[in-house]
């Protein structure tokens, strides 16, 4: 793994709060119940501060703020992050993920005020009035076009970034023309990489009960997680040549808890809830395991009381991902990095289209 001198790119998870319950989300099950073992967590502007002093700010190019669970901007002091990292280099390039359904249009003015020259804001936007909300469940279409339109207008640069099902495939035309009236820098789409063993995934309300079910769209790119590939996942791994793509980018990721792990991936991991029934239970309980024993061997890589430097410099940190990427595999990264994957990362989009 590289040391802290060549570190560039950092992902962070200011807070794993969040207003909406999107189904295929693992901070909830299925969209209508609570996920037990997540426990709402934020950083402070202090705590931000001091795991990414004026040192680290200088050195990299850039970091960006979105997580597994939260939506940074439920954090309040995101604008304060902003501006201090600005003040400090103004020549970071900084990128938020949100699904744009909370604040108002004056906090959203502040934040374009506060981001350097270069930045992005990626709103997540699924669809039209009458779809966006099947999967941005507890989010309202209006009312993020109107956060975006207000960022745009006091100088944010923003995307619109659309995922696609069987509901809402149909809009995605439409989409990209009002994402371009409306003043948007990009337009991107990409299918769900989520549906397991089955196209039919169920979106439960409060109680439990399926509602109705997420379909993928037609002719989808994603290869979905088979149960064949489930049967044989341990040969699948085992075939693996692991290409970790954080290594390549020089990037870390720093979760709501503040434990430095290499990525998103292997940091959701103790997170992940599986149900009694779930297809993949014993795998995930068999990952569970594997992170156990990650963790044993880095030690404390708690950004409060290491720093970063600490961490990425530490005879753990350069030396164990020699084993987990070859006598003991890691699942998750043989899932995420592998030359043959499970299935391709979260964040893989299809298509980009500059507006």
């Amino acid at each position: 793994m590289f040391n802290f001198k060549d570190l560039k790119d950092i992902h962070l998870e200011i807070t794993n709060r969040c207003q909406a319950s999107c189904p295929m989300c693992s901070r909830n099950i299925h969209g209508g119940l609570e996920n037990p073992l997540i426990k709402n967590n934020d950083w402070t502007i202090n705590d931000f501060k001091h795991i990414l002093p004026s040192k680290v700010l200088r050195q990299i190019t850039g970091f960006y703020f979105c997580g597994n669970f939260g939506d940074p901007i439920i954090n309040n002091d995101l604008i304060e992050m902003c501006q201090y990292s600005t003040d400090t280099n103004p020549d970071l390039y900084i990128r938020i993920h949100t699904n744009g359904g909370a604040r108002n249009k004056q906090w959203w003015k502040d934040l374009a005020k506060a981001l350097p020259p270069s930045h992005n804001v990626i709103f997540a936007i699924d669809g039209l009035a009458d779809t966006h909300s099947l999967y941005r469940v507890g989010t309202d279409f209006n009312k993020v076009l109107e956060n975006a339109k207000a960022f745009i207008s006091a100088g944010g640069i923003a995307e619109w970034a659309f995922i696609k099902f069987k509901h809402n495939e149909h809009q995605l035309i439409a989409c990209e023309a009002l994402a371009k009236e409306h003043g948007f820098a990009r337009f991107t789409y990409k299918d769900s990489a989520r549906f397991v063993a089955t196209e039919q995934f169920p979106v439960y309300d409060s109680v439990g009960k399926t509602t109705r079910y997420l379909e993928p769209p037609t002719g989808s790119n994603i290869s979905l997680i088979t149960q064949d590939v489930i049967d044989n996942y341990k040969d699948i791994v085992d075939a693996s040549e692991i290409d970790c793509y954080v290594k390549q980018t020089k990037e870390i990721y720093i979760d709501a808890y503040k434990k430095i792990m290499p990525c998103c991936f292997l940091a959701s991991i103790p997170y992940n809830y599986a149900a009694t029934n779930d297809t993949t239970k014993s795998i995930r309980l068999e990952i569970e395991q594997q992170y156990v024993n990650l963790i044993n061997d880095l030690g404390n890589t708690n950004a409060l009381e290491n720093s970063i430097q600490d961490v990425l410099d530490s005879p753990a940190w350069q030396s164990v991902w020699k084993k987990y990427w070859s006598t003991e595999k890691l699942i998750t990264c043989a899932r995420t990095c592998g030359v043959n994957k499970l299935s391709k990362p979260k964040d893989q989009f299809i298509e980009k289209v500059n507006l």
